[in-house]
């Protein structure tokens, strides 16, 4: 990594890091704090892979199959993937707290410990004195708790990890740690989807969720040793916490989008894993599969994508991820129901690793620049709240949507569009908008979509890429 230039010093507040290490010499302060950037941007990495494998099996094919053992609801598997966008609205009390206690490190560590924890209620959910037929909501009702706390614990986490990376670098180094972290999330995938094949629940899904808390409590540890800049900004009452970043036009262009973005993936995402195996009738290691292929591809697109994003914006590369994500997934999905070809979903996996390559970095980085330095948690617990607030409302609805269209079904010879391929259908065409609303936003130096597929063209003739 560059030397950290005095800009960057002064941006991670300067007079309170000569107090903590009791020194007058400016270029020991310069390397010290480079040293302690340096640490954490590499313990990052690793606490990102062990928190990766946590996540990755307390959701996706894991939990739906989980929820399926329990004979949970089509309204329930809905419910179970949205609740934890409804838990976000809690963000903006966390962005209070910590303002309160002017420390963003202990405070994650809580909410993490809270939310991770709270997962082996879930897993030993089969031995408790409750009546079968309640299991399922009371699933539903554990994933919304535990999501309350980490949802805290990503706000504060977005906000503390937004002060530390260096701005001119922060598109190159998220997408190299998503990248790392797909990869890792890829094998935590295939060995979970191997195990739940290879052993008869619920003990296949106990053990999976136990081990996972695990993984957890490792990831929570790698906290401890992340260096922390003092937080910029005086502590904002709850209501300012609330006020602040609606009164900013820019950052309420961002949220528009956003909000639009999450409600249009959330009106179909609850159902695709399901949509895996119930329809496509795929195994829990082929749905590894497709995630080994996502993953994998993942690794080299987040990076270069990164790299986009730093020299062109993130603008034009969400607007690119976005178009993507709503024409060639959706596309390969219901491609694979009409022929019953499997080839589409692993295709459908590389557009993936394209798609949400992109998107992943890029609506986080451009959450950050959108919102001022000062206060800033504030803007990304706003950010959480109504997206959050979309996404639920979006997930809540593909439920009743999906059992509305489901009377919809035709053949067409030897092919027959579901229900689940209308809702693929209307969240497609729904995603493939979104670039209308992006373009809004205002981003310093930020390049023109067409200007950039100019110079992506240009770079396929044989001209090479500029962003190298």
């Amino acid at each position: 990594m560059p030397a950290i230039s005095h800009t960057t010093l002064s941006e991670l507040n300067y007079n309170a890091f000569m107090e903590v290490y009791d020194v007058s010499n400016k270029s020991q302060i310069d390397n010290k704090l480079a040293s302690n950037i340096k640490r954490t941007l590499r313990i990052s990495i690793f606490e990102g892979s062990f928190t990766q494998v946590f996540l990755n099996w307390t959701s996706g094919s894991v939990l739906i199959g989980y929820m399926l053992y329990l004979d949970a609801s089509t309204t329930e598997i809905g419910l179970v993937a949205s609740v934890p966008l409804l838990a976000q609205m809690i963000s903006p009390l966390a962005a209070w707290l910590a303002g309160i206690f002017g420390n963003r490190k202990y405070l994650t560590i809580l909410t993490a410990t809270m939310g991770r924890g709270l997962w082996l209620l879930a897993a030993v959910l089969p031995q408790l004195a409750i009546p079968d037929s309640t299991r399922s909501s009371v699933l539903v009702a554990l994933v919304l708790l535990s999501s309350i706390f980490q949802s805290g614990t990503g706000t504060l986490w977005a906000d503390w990890m937004g002060e530390v990376v260096p701005e001119r670098q922060r598109g190159r180094y998220f997408g190299f740690r998503s990248g790392v972290v797909g990869v890792v999330g890829m094998i935590a995938n295939l060995v979970a989807g191997w195990f739940l094949d290879q052993v008869a629940p619920p003990i296949s899904f106990q053990t999976v969720l136990i081990v996972s808390i695990f993984s957890a409590a490792i990831g929570i540890f790698l906290y401890t040793l992340h260096y922390e800049p003092a937080t910029s900004g005086s502590p904002l009452s709850i209501r300012e916490t609330f006020n602040l970043p609606l009164r900013e036009p820019n950052f309420r262009r961002f949220l528009s989008f956003a909000v639009y973005w999450q409600f249009s993936v959330l009106l179909a995402a609850p159902f695709v894993f399901l949509y895996f195996i119930d329809q496509l009738k795929m195994s829990f290691s082929q749905i590894a599969l497709w995630s080994v292929i996502a993953s994998s591809t993942s690794l080299i697109t987040t990076t270069q994508w990164g790299r986009v994003a730093d020299r062109f914006g993130n603008k034009v590369v969400l607007a690119i991820g976005t178009f993507l994500a709503g024409i060639a997934l959706p596309l390969n999905w219901i491609l694979a129901g009409l022929t019953g070809e499997l080839f589409f979903i692993w295709l459908s996996a590389i557009f993936d690793a394209l798609a949400w390559g992109a998107i992943g970095p890029a609506i986080f980085n451009l959450a950050l620049v959108s919102a001022p330095k000062t206060n800033r948690v504030a803007f990304i617990a706003m950010y959480s709240l109504v997206t959050g607030m979309a996404g639920f409302i979006g997930g809540l609805l593909s439920g009743p949507l999906l059992t509305l269209l489901t009377p919809l079904e035709f053949s067409l010879g030897s092919m027959r569009w579901t229900g689940y391929h209308w809702l693929f259908l209307i969240s497609g065409l729904a995603r493939s908008q979104a670039w209308r609303l992006v373009r809004l936003v205002k981003e310093t130096s930020a390049w023109r979509t067409r200007d950039v597929l100019k110079e992506i063209r240009f770079a396929w003739r044989g001209i090479g890429f500029p962003w190298r």
